[in-house]
Formats: structure tokens, C-alpha cells, sequence
């Protein structure tokens, strides 16, 4: 079975990338944290899996999901962020390709497609 509605995960995964940038640029201003990029990446580690499982929670109001499709709409997630991250993020913040060699960076990708899996299997019908 592929994604039921791909207008819905476009949605929920704009929703999450949106999301994800604000709480990052939160955590950077901070004052507390200023400075301190390793805790910085610790806790949005820590935060990212709640927004995935809201995302895929929002999205699967409309129906039950499944552990395949849970994957699917984390890679489809995943596309989605890559596309806005060369869109938005690298030209106007980051100005560096360098961006993609971050630790954090491919842990949070890991993130995103096992919490989406869970969640298709936490969220399916019983």
C-alpha cells in the first residue's frame, strides 16, 4: 500500500519541516545554550521524535496507517525536508553544502523514519 493521501503528507510534512526550523531556531538563541551546539543537538533529538509522532498522528486522523506506510511517510518526510533544506535553509542560512556531513543531522533522518514506522504500527487499527 503506498501513502493514502499525498496532499495530506505534503501538508503534515511542510508542517514538520516548518516545525523542526522553528524549534532549531529556538534552541540556537537561547541564551543558555549559546554556543553550546552539542546540547543544542541533543535536545532536538530529544524533541524530534514528539514531532514526528504528532505529524503522523495528524496525518492518520483520516484513517488508520500501518508499519509500511509509516515508513513510507517518513522517507516521503524526509524528501520533503531535503527539497525546503536546498530551497530555504542552505541558500538563505547556511550558505554551505557542509550542512549534510553534521552527526545530528543524519541521526535526526534515522529519527524520522523509525518514529514514523513506529508510529504506523502504534497508530494502526487493532
Amino acid at each position: 500500500m503506498l501513502i493514502r493521501s499525498w496532499k495530506n503528507a505534503t501538508i503534515w510534512g511542510i508542517l514538520l519541516w516548518v516545525m523542526i526550523f522553528v524549534e532549531v531556531s529556538i534552541l540556537m538563541f537561547l541564551p543558555f545554550l549559546e554556543g553550546k551546539e552539542g546540547w543544542q543537538s541533543v535536545i532536538h533529538l530529544v524533541i524530534l521524535p514528539f514531532l514526528v509522532l504528532f505529524c503522523i498522528y495528524m496525518y492518520s486522523k483520516g484513517g488508520y496507517t500501518n508499519v509500511h506506510e509509516g515508513f513510507l511517510l517518513g522517507v516521503y518526510f524526509l524528501i520533503i525536508g531535503t527539497v525546503l533544506d536546498l530551497a530555504i535553509t542552505i541558500p538563505l542560512f547556511v550558505k554551505s553544502f557542509t550542512f549534510y556531513t553534521q552527526w545530528d543531522l543524519w541521526l535526526g533522518f534515522l529519527e524520522v523514519i523509525a518514529f514514523s514506522s513506529l508510529s504506523g504500527m502504534c497508530f494502526s487499527k487493532k
